[in-house]
């Protein structure tokens, strides 16, 4: 595990969010028509608000967690445990997207504008819809849960903590603790070690057991994961069809998207791409995608134009780093 894989993690969601942004919400054969897939980065030609190489929301959640993160980190003595100041720091710090938020789906919106009329952390959180928001925010989580080596109980804890300040329904958290377990996992073992199967079956486990401690009867993760199990390989559209489509719903996108990395983990550019042009909640799969390929490759592996002509991407990798940096400090100092 690098610096630079870490980083990559972080930088990946944007970079995916980026490219995703212009066929948001279109279909497959829409994204053909209309842009002729997307290659690179491109204006959002219906909508309008976005031009080429600008993010949405995914990107506002991950580095504003990441960004409430970096602080607490360096004001706390317990960087395992989850605590009120934390809720607190990650309250303000959604609460303060609101005047420049872009495309919020309507659970994260709730949410963020309840704590902002006075609801307590405790209890703002969307409870009603199983959405992909946790999920495309939770690369932070995963970088952390791989820095300070944290046992499967004690993560699950933290992250349903984190993640329950803007989303509670059971679905919805299950998806984001089973992002950040995939982006911890791959960055824990060596590109040259890593094994497909493997890596799936660990994950389904993982959202399983998380599912029981949430009490997620549904299991809609978990049985999305193992009918995926043996269709790996298929096309991207036949993988969407077996998810029902790509849309924003968690059980969804996000295993369509750990799908697509794992169907073919060694081509950056090309999977991001693929996961991308599918269409449905294409920005979302792509922040997700983007962060997995980000933790094995590491950010300097991602093209250098996209790296050049992504928004506001010194600022990005500065927020990056000093999240890294304060998760090294958390690590090498006793507690």
């Amino acid at each position: 595990m690098t610096e630079d894989r870490m980083l990559g993690a972080l930088m990946g969601t944007a970079v995916g969010d980026a490219l995703g942004m212009p066929v948001e919400g279109l279909s497959h054969t829409n994204v053909r028509t209309y842009y002729r897939g997307i290659k690179q980065y491109e204006p959002d030609r219906h909508r309008r608000d976005l031009t080429a190489g600008q993010w949405t929301d995914d990107t506002q959640f991950t580095f504003a967690l990441a960004e409430a993160l970096t602080d607490w980190l360096r004001a706390t003595d317990h960087p395992y445990r989850f605590d009120a100041a934390l809720a607190e720091r990650l309250a303000a710090a959604y609460v303060a997207l609101l005047p420049e938020a872009r495309r919020w789906g309507p659970t994260s919106r709730a949410a963020v504008e309840r704590l902002a009329a006075g609801t307590p952390w405790t209890e703002a959180g969307d409870a009603a819809h199983p959405s992909n928001g946790a999920a495309m925010r939770a690369a932070p989580l995963g970088v952390w849960w791989a820095a300070l080596e944290i046992p499967f109980a004690q993560a699950l804890a933290f992250l349903r903590a984190v993640l329950e300040v803007t989303h509670r329904h059971p679905a919805a958290l299950v998806a984001g603790i089973g992002q950040a377990f995939a982006v911890a996992e791959v960055l824990r073992t060596s590109p040259e070690a890593f094994d497909p199967p493997t890596f799936w079956n660990r994950l389904l486990e993982v959202v399983q057991r998380a599912e029981a401690e949430l009490g997620d009867t549904s299991a809609a993760c978990s049985r999305r994961l193992a009918l995926l199990a043996d269709h790996l390989r298929d096309f991207p559209l036949d993988l969407q069809d077996l998810c029902h489509g790509t849309s924003a719903r968690a059980d969804e996108s996000w295993p369509f998207a750990v799908a697509m990395f794992v169907r073919n983990p060694d081509l950056l550019e090309a999977t991001l791409l693929s996961a991308i042009n599918v269409g449905g909640d294409a920005d979302t799969v792509g922040a997700m995608v983007g962060a997995l390929l980000g933790a094995r490759h590491g950010w300097h592996a991602f093209p250098d134009v996209w790296r050049r002509e992504l928004e506001a991407a010194d600022r990005l990798e500065a927020s990056a780093r000093a999240f890294l940096q304060a998760l090294q400090t958390a690590r090498t100092e006793p507690h």
